[in-house]
């Protein structure tokens, strides 16, 4: 069989991608059909029944444009994931480093569009949150990644990147709390970090304008209710140079009682960001720009960006947890376990998905938005070449 071709997706699972279209990105209409296939690859060339417009399948996935073979592609794609740096993939797939740059600008772009299309209505009863540092052009540059996961399922609810203040703890704060089905029953563990104390009753909490004393002056600021159902504990390490002294908990906001009963239903005797913290090793192994002595250093913090947000998605979607696994009764008293990924455990997925159902899934933007020409990221922007 040759290597270059691939079991290519069913048109049930394509859409359109004229967004002027009634049927822009609804799959399973009947309305696409094989215009002709073309190229060694054989792709196909698909027409909508709908709006009359004629597109690649390869429109609307991480494939798209992309000048190399698909399984040369879908290579880099894995290495990438498996914490290779960029010379080093470029060398092991037989591809130029400036191919691996900008698929990876791609692939950053098209995980942040499909974690955005999938993550929404998470059932969460307590979250943790951490940022850890990586490096962006050379060791003086640290540029932050803050992650908002749920201790549960092992899946990363939100994805932050930029400087260590107030300002990213208030984005990765707001993209989660939208992201939950329900945002004032759930109990938040964090580090020390200052900002999370004062953020939190912003994001998560009730505003509500208290009554003016007196006919005069002005109005007061608004203020915010913390309900029972939700609390903020925050875990502070106190160390003494490399040496780990005391760790003091520190209830925040909400009820004492309201953080003992979660912490029954976790199996914690103590406050702790342990998976969290979890996290941020297996992070550091996933992307070698996060790796503490390391001299795979990204160009520029668009490329860090990109490459955070492509091993987050390999993460959640396509690795199997050990503590997610199920048991299985089977005939004779025999059991058998069944994988999971954090994707699978919080209900947003039914299969574990590869790398190769990742690129090759359609994402759609919202109107007006353009990746030949600008591609957003949280903020942040990145021309493609």
């Amino acid at each position: 069989m040759d290597e270059n071709k691939f079991t290519r997706p069913p048109l049930a699972s394509l859409a359109c991608v004229n967004e002027f279209c009634d049927l822009y990105g609804k799959k399973d209409r009947g309305n696409l059909t094989v215009r002709k296939v073309y190229g060694s690859a054989e792709i196909r060339y698909l027409r909508c029944r709908s709006c009359q417009q004629e597109f690649s399948e390869r429109k609307g996935t991480a494939l798209w444009n992309v000048k190399i073979a698909e399984h040369k592609a879908i290579s880099v794609a894995k290495h990438l994931g498996e914490g290779c740096p960029f010379k080093s993939t470029a060398r092991l797939v037989g591809v130029d480093p400036e191919t691996v740059r900008r698929l990876n600008r791609k692939l950053g772009g098209h995980s942040r569009q499909f974690h955005e299309e999938r993550v929404w209505g998470v059932v969460a009863s307590s979250l943790q949150a951490d940022e850890r540092w990586g490096f962006a052009c050379n060791k003086e540059n640290l540029v932050w990644e803050a992650e908002l996961i749920d201790p549960v399922s092992k899946f990363v609810i939100a994805h932050e990147q930029g400087p260590r203040n107030r300002e990213l703890i208030r984005r990765l704060l707001e993209d989660g709390a939208q992201r939950l089905n329900e945002k004032h029953g759930v109990v938040l563990f964090t580090d020390g970090e200052p900002s999370y104390a004062s953020v939190f009753p912003e994001v998560f909490g009730v505003p509500y304008y208290p009554e003016r004393n007196g006919r005069q002056g002005r109005w007061p600021k608004v203020r915010y209710r913390i309900p029972r159902s939700l609390a903020h504990v925050q875990v502070v390490k106190n160390r003494s140079g490399k040496k780990l002294r005391s760790v003091e908990i520190r209830y925040r906001h909400g009820t004492r009682r309201r953080v003992m009963n979660e912490l029954f239903e976790l199996g914690y005797r103590k406050a702790n960001t342990s998976i969290i913290e979890r996290r941020n090793a297996t992070a550091r192994l996933m992307n070698s720009t996060m790796q503490r002595k390391t001299l795979a250093f990204a160009r520029h913090s668009g490329a860090k960006l990109a490459l955070g947000w492509w091993t987050l998605t390999v993460y959640n979607w396509c690795r199997p947890h050990r503590m997610l696994r199920s048991r299985v009764e089977q005939y004779y008293g025999e059991s058998k376990y069944v994988d999971k990924t954090p994707a699978m455990a919080v209900g947003v997925a039914r299969e574990i998905f590869t790398e190769e159902m990742i690129l090759t899934t359609q994402v759609f933007q919202s109107k007006g938005w353009r990746s030949s020409q600008f591609t957003v990221f949280s903020g942040v922007g990145i021309k493609s070449r």
